[in-house]
C-alpha cells in the first residue's frame, strides 16, 4: 500500500546517519501511519540515534498544527462567551492569517518532503540496476 515510503526505507537502514536521519525525517513528515512505520524501521537496519532524532523533528510541524488550532479554537471560544467583549477586527484577521499560514506552511512541507522521498526512491532504484 505504501510502497515508494517502504524502499526509501529499506535504503535508509543501509545509508549512513545522516541518511538515516533524513529518511526518517521526511517519512514522518509525510501521511504514513506512525503504527506501519514503526514496525518497518524496527525491521530494517535504521538505527537507535536517527530514529529518535528525525521522529522528533518530522512530528514538529504536525504538533505545531495541532496546538495552534487548538489555540484558536480557545480564542474563538471566549471570544464568543458573554463575559468577553470579542474580537476586535484586527486579532481576527490576525488569527485568520494565522491559521492560512500555517496551513500553507504545512502543505509546502508536505509537498517538499514527498518531492525527497521520490527524489531517494529514485537513487535506490538507480543502485539497485
Amino acid at each position: 500500500r505504501y510502497p515508494n515510503q517502504a524502499v526509501v526505507l529499506r535504503a535508509a537502514g543501509e545509508g549512513n546517519w545522516f541518511h538515516q536521519f533524513r529518511a526518517v525525517t521526511l517519512i514522518r513528515i509525510s501521511p504514513f501511519p506512525y503504527i506501519l512505520y514503526n514496525y518497518c524501521s524496527v525491521a530494517t537496519r535504521v538505527k537507535y540515534g536517527p530514529y529518535i532524532t528525525g521522529s522528533l523533528l518530522g512530528m514538529v510541524p504536525e504538533v505545531f498544527v495541532a496546538i495552534y488550532t487548538g489555540n484558536l479554537v480557545k480564542t474563538l471560544a471566549e471570544a464568543s462567551s458573554a463575559e468577553e467583549h470579542g474580537l476586535s477586527v484586527t486579532q481576527i484577521i490576525l488569527n485568520i492569517l494565522g491559521f492560512l499560514g500555517t496551513v500553507a506552511t504545512t502543505i509546502l512541507i508536505t509537498k517538499y518532503a514527498k518531492r525527497q522521498l521520490e527524489t531517494m526512491k529514485k537513487e535506490e532504484e538507480a543502485l539497485l540496476l
